[in-house]
């Protein structure tokens, strides 16, 4: 294990050399949060928003970052080094509780890597169904459940309500199936032990609820009402069905073409393997096939119906990391071996790719950590000793990653702007930002000088320029300096 623990480790530290890591909307916005957190000691009872208008992730991840935000000072970063702490708990419980095929697959398919270079909300929810697949497989093998295991299923799925709520809803449904088709007996306290557990993972939230008037609860009666925009038809179907078959092969193939089309094939064979040796007489060796075709079938079926986003299938990756681990224990053990092999190739592939043709890019990509940081220091720099505003014009709008790296400055003691928002005289957006501000210097007086920061929009329909330029009082432009190929910072002279 500890050997595939240092594989991981090497394959995924040397992306974030530099800082290189993705820090945007969300990014920004979770980070404010999490430093609101440790330097208020205000507890959270909601995470952000979700694709339905008034419902809320639970504040997990919040509670996730905190630690890791706080041991570095707010670094950014940390959030990503936390994601490859996760990674590494789950490759180690998956080659304790499952086997060895499970924990290579871990430590070198693609979206395992990914998971680990980046941190956003949805992707500790692979750790969450990691968890729960486990306990399923312990309980089918035993064919009973203890008043822990209930307890820990029911603590697992209210946690899934706090990074992927889109995909944990499912869980209500095949557990419950999965138990009755292992004929599970449940005793009172079983399910008291489950409830309970489940209603401490929702606590937040319920206090939330109760607080606020059930906001969240009419939110999801008016969505169930109303119907999902996303209609059911042979096209969301396609492009669903699609999408998550993209992002179970991500999980358990090689991610170089031609590697993937022979580790497609060993699995063909593998499937014909187990076929051979009949999947009926399987299942009275207790296999977890009939649990693996249910929690991959349900979802799926379900998002042809719901609404729908391709980070939904995260809650799936384990499963199909299972699915293979079975499949190559049928095939000849030489042939799993060249699987595992492959599977080897395509992370160190991936180091070389990134070196040689991706990490420039990256570093000045508008979407990641080091331009922004770059463009921080050219506005300190130019401003020197002077006063200065700074506003912000992003795709997104709303330009949380800007908020956060500037409060993070001030605690570490730099001099922050007189005003830095997306526009003159507006804060509502960043609903940390006062009590934050409360806790470090105040600039005083009137900014001597103003800097605009304009990242490239990516979409015609963008809030038009001009229109945000009317919206700034400046006289002048008094230079442009180009930071990337994506991002301008303007120094203007004040007034109108």
């Amino acid at each position: 294990m500890w050997l595939l623990i240092v594989l991981a480790l090497l394959t995924r530290l040397p992306y974030l050399w530099g800082g290189i890591t993705p820090f945007s909307f969300d990014h920004g916005r979770d980070s404010l949060a999490a430093l609101h957190l440790i330097k208020t000691l205000s507890l959270k009872f909601i995470g952000p928003w979700t694709s339905i208008p008034g419902l809320f992730f639970g504040p997990g991840w919040y509670y996730l970052l905190a630690p890791a935000y706080w041991l570095s000072g707010g670094d950014p970063i940390s959030g990503t080094l936390l994601m490859v702490i996760l990674g590494l708990v789950q490759i180690g419980l998956a080659y304790k509780y499952l086997g060895v095929y499970e924990a290579v697959i871990m430590a070198t398919a693609p979206i395992w890597i990914i998971l680990s270079t980046g941190a956003a909300n949805p992707f500790p929810m692979t750790l969450v169904s990691l968890i729960i697949i486990i306990l399923l497989k312990q309980i089918g093998e035993k064919r009973k459940v203890s008043v822990k295991q209930m307890a820990l299923l029911g603590l697992m799925i209210g946690l899934g309500f706090h990074f992927s709520s889109a995909f944990s809803i499912f869980y209500f449904l095949t557990i419950p199936i999965i138990l009755g088709w292992r004929k599970i007996k449940l005793t009172g306290k079983k399910v008291v032990a489950g409830f309970g557990a489940l209603v401490i993972a929702f606590g937040p939230q319920l206090l939330f609820e109760i607080k606020h008037g059930f906001m969240q609860t009419k939110a999801v009666i008016g969505y169930f009402s109303e119907g999902e925009t996303q209609k059911i038809n042979p096209g969301k179907i396609k492009i669903v069905t699609n999408s998550i078959i993209n992002e179970l092969g991500l999980a358990v193939l090689p991610d170089i073409k031609w590697l993937k089309y022979l580790g497609l094939g060993l699995l063909i064979i593998g499937t014909t393997y187990l076929i051979r040796a009949n999947l009926i007489r399987a299942k009275k060796k207790n296999s977890f096939w009939p649990e693996i075709i249910l929690l991959l079938a349900v979802p799926t079926v379900g998002f042809w119906w719901l609404h729908y986003n391709p980070w939904y299938a995260y809650g799936f990756l384990p499963v199909a990391v299972v699915a293979v681990g079975k499949i190559l224990r049928a095939l000849p053990k030489k042939l799993a071996m060249i699987y595992l092999l492959i599977l080897l190739i395509s992370p160190i592939y991936g180091l070389y790719n990134h070196f040689d043709n991706n990490r420039e890019k990256l570093l000045e990509n508008k979407a990641f950590l080091p331009v922004k940081m770059e463009v921080l220091e050219y506005i300190y720099s130019q401003a020197g000793d002077q006063s200065f505003a700074s506003y912000h014009y992003l795709p997104e709008i709303y330009d949380y990653a800007y908020q956060y790296l500037y409060l993070w400055q001030g605690f570490k003691g730099r001099t922050l702007p007189v005003e830095f928002s997306y526009q003159p005289g507006e804060i509502s957006y960043a609903t940390e930002k006062p009590d934050l501000l409360d806790k470090l210097p105040k600039t005083q007086g009137p900014a001597e000088k103003i800097f605009l920061v304009i990242e490239r929009p990516e979409n015609k329909w963008h809030y038009p320029l001009d229109e945000w330029l009317g919206r700034i009082e400046y006289r002048e432009i008094i230079s442009k300096q180009l930071i990337g190929p994506e991002i301008e910072v303007w120094q203007v002279m004040a007034g109108s």
